[in-house]
């Protein structure tokens, strides 16, 4: 008889803690149920709200551009057509597009670059960096989109007074291990963006930020670097990313430039 309770009680306790972990499962089910669908809501919305973003696109189709060369090339005619161009696509985009002549550098190279900022969701920022790269014959083009979330970072490094060069400054960036990196010069100073796309990148730049009394500041946000190595395939990616954007949205308004051209009707008679 004791041991019919004993084995009795052992089936009681077996029964509460199978109900208890059924519970606890079908109360994770229901979590899952209430707040899946909230996350990913959050997660669309912060991809199409419209914050400051950036993207950096170089006219240069040159291989094996030298770093002096890349300087010489911010002042040339490509340069200034990519420029008017990125300007000109705010009338598409209905966003205001500020474009600033820039130079890009990486270990072994660097070319005259066209970086341009816009408050943009992340499809209409693609969209823009592929038209830009489309047009200038670009095998890759790079953009930065903040979100708290995001899966990179990028940092902006501000030199107040151009108190150096271009060449020394960059010269400085890859001996602290800074790979690649994009010098914004103006009037009041240089600005350097850092895409870190695998984020592994922070405790060098905030070393050469100390080494050089450079002021800096950096976000979290959605960043790619997308295209291919060979020109044409390039361009069909770009394409691509053009056409998807432009089935979304149909009936876009003609660039700036267009609208200023088009010539007026003479209703006088």
């Amino acid at each position: 008889m004791a041991h019919s309770n004993v084995v009795a009680n052992e089936m009681t306790a077996n029964s509460r803690q199978m109900c208890s972990l059924q519970a606890r499962r079908l109360l994770l089910v229901m979590m899952l149920v209430v707040w899946g669908p909230v996350v990913s809501a959050q997660q669309s919305q912060q991809q199409t709200r419209r914050v400051l973003s950036y993207g950096i696109v170089s006219p240069n189709t040159r291989e094996d551009l030298k770093l002096e060369e890349a300087i010489k090339g911010m002042n040339s005619t490509e340069e200034s057509k990519l420029l008017n161009k990125a300007v000109n696509l705010s009338c598409v985009v209905r966003s205001k597009i500020r474009a600033y002549r820039a130079l890009g550098s990486w270990s072994d190279g660097a070319e005259y670059s066209v970086m341009l900022r816009v408050n943009s969701d992340l499809e209409t920022l693609r969209y823009l960096v592929s038209r830009m790269g489309r047009d200038a014959e670009q095998k890759y083009v790079i953009y930065f989109h903040p979100q708290p979330r995001g899966s990179a970072d990028l940092y902006r490094l501000w030199f107040p007074k151009r108190t150096r060069s271009l060449v020394a400054l960059t010269t400085a960036l890859e001996q602290g291990g800074i790979p690649f990196r994009t010098l914004v010069p103006s009037n009041q100073g240089t600005s350097v963006y850092i895409i870190d796309l695998d984020r592994d990148l922070r405790e060098k730049i905030l070393a050469v930020a100390r080494k050089l009394g450079a002021r800096v500041s950096f976000q979290a946000g959605n960043a790619a670097l997308f295209g291919d190595d060979k020109r044409p395939q390039a361009k069909v990616v770009f394409e691509e990313e053009i056409k998807k954007y432009e089935t979304k949205n149909p009936d876009l308004p003609p660039t700036c430039d267009f609208r200023k051209k088009k010539p007026q009707m003479n209703t006088n008679r």
